[in-house]
């Protein structure tokens, strides 16, 4: 069984299945049959490239081409699941591929919580340019502060469990803020407890062309409507 066997059909998804090195990277593609805006959408802990398919059906209604793909070791995708080791690689490689489409007129990243993280940790290693914009949405910054500050003991546990000691600080998209040099919308919900709303801030205070989006009542997750209302201002923000 390949790994885009293990995802669910998703009406109006083209199923996608890419070997990149060591890993095959399972996940769909909503492509537009003319030269658009394409984004690549990175999903959070616990989830895979089906959970953000919502996320891509709006970016489809703009006319634009939408990529969700599963992260190493989650469901969709081979390999084993090491937090951010392995995250820049992939990604890069993935970005790349997308890129390399000659209907693709720009290229952005979208990333939910945990997929805050691996995408951040991407766009460090991105030449200045080669990305339009990243959009980072729930995001833990600093991986100390976070396991400390988070409500969800299951997600500290996993943390503990997961990360080698090094990575505390390298793989936290803090520690690499000053190499953010991609214009960047930070977004965080005033009522998240999963991660904290002074994650984000941290982050977008440190990186230097981030601008700070601040949703009061939103949770960890953004309803449709704040989705929306997010794709919207990473639009004017990136000038797309």
């Amino acid at each position: 069984m390949t790994a885009v066997n293990r995802l669910p059909i998703i009406d109006g998804a083209r199923p996608m299945s890419l070997a990149m090195g060591d890993v095959e990277l399972g996940g769909y593609t909503w492509w537009s049959d003319c030269g658009a805006p394409a984004v690549l959408l990175v999903h959070g802990w616990g989830e895979d490239a089906s959970t953000m398919a919502p996320v891509a059906r709006q970016i489809r209604s703009r006319a634009w081409h939408a990529v969700s793909f599963s992260l190493r070791g989650w469901p969709g995708s081979s390999g084993v699941d090491d937090y951010g080791l392995s995250a820049s690689k992939d990604i890069g490689r993935l970005l790349a591929w997308i890129r390399g489409r000659p209907q693709v007129s720009s290229l952005s990243v979208v990333g939910f919580s945990m997929g805050c993280l691996m995408a951040s940790l991407a766009a460090r290693d991105q030449r200045r340019g080669e990305l339009a914009g990243l959009t980072v949405v729930s995001a833990p910054s600093d991986l100390v502060s976070f396991s400390r500050d988070t409500a969800f003991g299951g997600v500290r546990r996993y943390l503990d469990a997961t990360l080698q000691a090094h990575q505390w600080r390298e793989s936290s998209p803090l520690t690499h803020a000053p190499n953010l040099e991609h214009p960047m919308l930070v977004v965080v919900g005033t009522e998240d407890s999963m991660t904290p709303p002074e994650q984000g801030r941290r982050l977008a205070a440190a990186a230097p062309n981030a601008e700070l989006l601040e949703i009061g009542g939103m949770g960890h997750h953004p309803s449709p409507q704040q989705w929306e209302r997010i794709l919207t201002d990473s639009s004017r923000a990136f000038g797309l």
